[in-house]
């Protein structure tokens, strides 16, 4: 009989642990297998469809999905997709200042994820991101949960991860090894080395009450500067003097993978000859030259802009010259040697807008870091530049290196001014 209490004894004792371990981690298949159903691609575009926009989200109730606001900014028409289904969306709830936005999608039965408790994260954590990079649909993957970024009032603001996270990928999940949702997919630091962001999943708990009041807000006071992610903007036509609140979205389109990204600048205040966008982050001068950024928002043509821009001294580059110069960005050289021919003005249209633009053809070499090896190539861009506006309003690039197979790398995209507006 004492045996048999003592057998019983260890038998609550030894379910008493089990019940209290963690649970086991996932194998990537079969996290991979529980969680990818949940996630899913989103085309937006405006009302004519053009201008597509593409982004991931996530299943996280009954016929609700959330992604990132900037995946759908300034687009009226929304698509959830995978494989050979596709779902029309409506925006519900916006929290762009999280850069959360939640989708209603009729007849919709994907499953939802599990969220994980904000408090149970640990850095060093094994963490899974599933997304559209590149527009490869449901991709998978890995790495380790490197930070937790919070505010000064000790609030988490995000999850940092060394998991991959690539254009497409905005708003998709990233997922702990037991397959709960830790935080959207949101960003990486372009200029720096791995460092990629997430919202996080507690966020997605407040979305309802937040954007229920920020439509309030918008419908009390309606504002074009604060017009909602999935509505068309309203603005005053833009002049060439630059004033606080002048707006410009530009798209980039890879013509290897057409995954376009967009890029968005608001001007936050004008001081003497520097204009100030996106809180300080971008400076330029009155005429578009790019003065001082601590983030790399357009790219390819920040880099082959020379030292004078494309208007030096307020005259626009004309006739044929040489261009020869060197910058860094982030302490990687880059040097230019190149052809530039500027053809007189004429008409070019980008999307609904018809600008008078003068086309500079750039033609020679250009030296860079690719991989562990500065490679010098072939260079060919064109840029257009619309006096009236003082911008570019459309750049092409395209250069390839196979000098070194390890670090082989082609470009191929172009640049354009969408909208622009005054708010």
């Amino acid at each position: 009989m004492e045996s048999m209490r003592g057998l019983r004894s260890w038998l609550v004792l030894a379910i008493g642990v089990v019940a209290s371990a963690p649970a086991w981690s996932l194998e990537p298949d079969a996290l991979f297998a529980k969680v990818e159903p949940s996630v899913w691609t989103v085309m937006a575009s405006d009302a004519q469809g053009r201008g597509q926009m593409q982004g991931s989200a996530v299943v996280v109730g009954p016929g609700r999905l959330v992604t990132n606001c900037h995946v759908l900014a300034r687009m009226t028409r929304i698509q959830v997709t995978k494989a050979n289904v596709s779902y029309g969306a409506r925006l519900e709830f916006p929290d762009p200042e999280n850069d959360l936005c939640q989708l209603r999608v009729d007849n919709f039965q994907a499953p939802a994820v599990e969220l994980a408790a904000s408090e149970a994260l640990r850095v060093g954590a094994r963490v899974y991101a599933i997304g559209t990079p590149q527009g490869l649909e449901t991709t998978l993957s890995d790495g380790l949960l490197s930070g937790l970024r919070r505010n000064d009032a000790g609030q988490l603001m995000f999850v940092q991860t060394t998991a991959p996270i690539s254009p497409g990928s905005s708003g998709g999940g990233l997922f702990d090894a037991e397959g709960r949702l830790v935080g959207i997919t949101s960003f990486t630091r372009r200029e720096s080395q791995n460092i990629n962001l997430a919202v996080p999943a507690y966020r997605i708990t407040e979305l309802p009450e937040r954007g229920r009041e920020l439509l309030a807000r918008r419908v009390a006071s309606p504002s074009p500067a604060e017009a909602a992610p999935g509505t068309a903007a309203v603005a005053a036509p833009l002049t060439a003097q630059r004033r606080a609140g002048d707006w410009f979205e530009y798209v980039i389109t890879d013509a290897l993978t057409k995954q376009k990204t967009p890029v968005n600048l608001k001007v936050d205040r004008v001081e003497g000859n520097r204009v100030v966008f996106n809180g300080g982050t971008r400076v330029e001068d009155l005429h578009g030259k790019l003065l001082e950024a601590t983030s790399q928002a357009l790219v390819e043509l920040d880099m082959v802009t020379p030292p004078g821009g494309w208007a030096p001294d307020g005259q626009v580059m004309s006739g044929v010259r040489q261009i020869n110069f060197t910058t860094s960005w982030q302490s990687q050289p880059a040097n230019y040697d190149l052809r530039a021919v500027a053809s007189p003005e004429q008409p070019l249209r980008v999307g609904d807008v018809e600008y008078s633009a003068v086309r500079i053809d750039l033609r020679g070499w250009h030296g860079r870091l690719f991989g562990n090896f500065i490679t010098n190539v072939p260079y060919r861009a064109t840029v257009w530049y619309a006096p009236a506006l003082k911008r570019v309003v459309r750049f092409t690039v395209e250069f390839r290196t196979t000098a070194v197979a390890a670090s082989a790398s082609q470009t191929n995209e172009t640049l354009e001014l969408v909208r622009a507006g005054r708010s």
